[in-house]
């Protein structure tokens, strides 16, 4: 599907099942092999003439609370998978974009710390609305104009949040299993 910023994402399938389990599981609890486990199937929504994997980074509060960057973990694997370098040239905000939206209406701003080659690809692990890869690409200046993702939402993009086992940010603060 093409995004209104004209970002071409491939996704491998839709967020629901088993693979919503796995997505989450690598989300929120750091099981970073799901990546390397899915890895092999993605290759193939590679576009031709790829020359690179730039990850959608997670913010560093929610690195640190989950142990994990989703985006990079794929885009390691997959870049092992392919044999394509990882450009790591995206920096998330320091908040989540839960935060940021309850602060200023805009959303999520991603800045880039260099200028990815051209024909990289971002990754990144959910499509919900297409919003946070048409930041990351708008952060790219240009320099990319596809993207690939494990899963999307039903909608493929484009409509409602995807809504989650574990509940939203407020929900999950909430719940005493999840402290």
């Amino acid at each position: 599907m093409r995004l209104p910023s004209g970002v071409l994402v491939r996704s491998l399938l839709v967020h629901d099942g088993p693979i919503r389990s796995a997505v989450h599981a690598m989300k929120y609890r750091g099981a970073d092999r799901v990546a390397s486990g899915l890895a092999p199937f993605m290759v193939d929504l590679l576009p031709a003439g790829a020359t690179a994997l730039v990850p959608v980074p997670r913010s560093l509060p929610r690195r640190a609370r989950f142990g994990t960057d989703p985006g990079r973990a794929l885009a390691r694997a997959l870049g092992r998978m392919a044999g394509l370098p990882v450009a790591d040239v995206l920096r998330a905000p320091l908040l989540h974009k839960s935060q940021i939206r309850s602060r200023r209406r805009g959303g999520l701003r991603f800045r880039a710390v260099a200028r990815p080659p051209g024909g990289a690809v971002l990754v990144d692990d959910v499509l919900t609305t297409g919003a946070t890869l048409s930041s990351a690409a708008g952060a790219c200046r240009g320099a990319v104009s596809s993207a690939i993702t494990l899963t999307r939402s039903r909608s493929g993009g484009g409509g409602r949040r995807l809504g989650s086992a574990h509940g939203g940010p407020d929900e999950r603060a909430r719940n005493p299993a999840d402290r």
